[in-house]
């Protein structure tokens, strides 16, 4: 019995000295997120109001958004959106945004819109929600980018 402590603390030795001795490489790799870039033309393919899908009862094909390098915006057609027309837009973080922010040129107040840009079926996808007026009716625009683009 003496034996086996006797035995099992240089043991125990080795086997810390040789888990400490091992280095993280990974933990050293510095990775930058890329700024994420909505500039291009998008065009909605698909409309959900509280999850029902509404593209099959309007017209989407005509209402198209503009997001210009110089960070301005245009809206072509009357869907029903929270701006109308042109103005400013900026993201809310450049490298990590949860919304854009529109402020429209005539004068109203910014408006804020829930931001996803996720990649489904290779292509990006652009994805604002938003609240109409009223609180509890939620909808979604489902943008593709017209110009090509990832």
């Amino acid at each position: 019995m003496k034996i086996y402590k006797i035995l099992s603390w240089p043991l125990m030795l080795v086997l810390c000295w040789g888990i400490n001795s091992c280095k993280d490489e990974l933990g050293n790799i510095r990775t930058e997120e890329a700024e994420k870039d909505i500039t291009g033309n998008w065009k909605v393919t698909q409309l959900t109001r509280n999850g029902e899908n509404l593209s099959k009862r309007l017209k989407l094909e005509n209402f198209k958004i503009d997001f210009n390098a110089d960070g301005t915006y245009t809206i072509a057609d009357d869907l029903p959106f929270v701006v109308s027309g042109s103005g400013k837009y900026r993201l809310d973080d450049p490298q990590y945004p949860f919304s854009v922010v529109l402020s429209p040129t005539e004068g109203k107040e910014e408006v804020v819109l829930k931001f996803q840009f996720p990649v489904v079926k290779g292509k990006r996808q652009l994805s604002l929600v938003m609240s109409l007026g009223c609180s509890s009716n939620t909808y979604q625009y489902d943008c593709e980018r017209l110009n090509g683009g990832i």
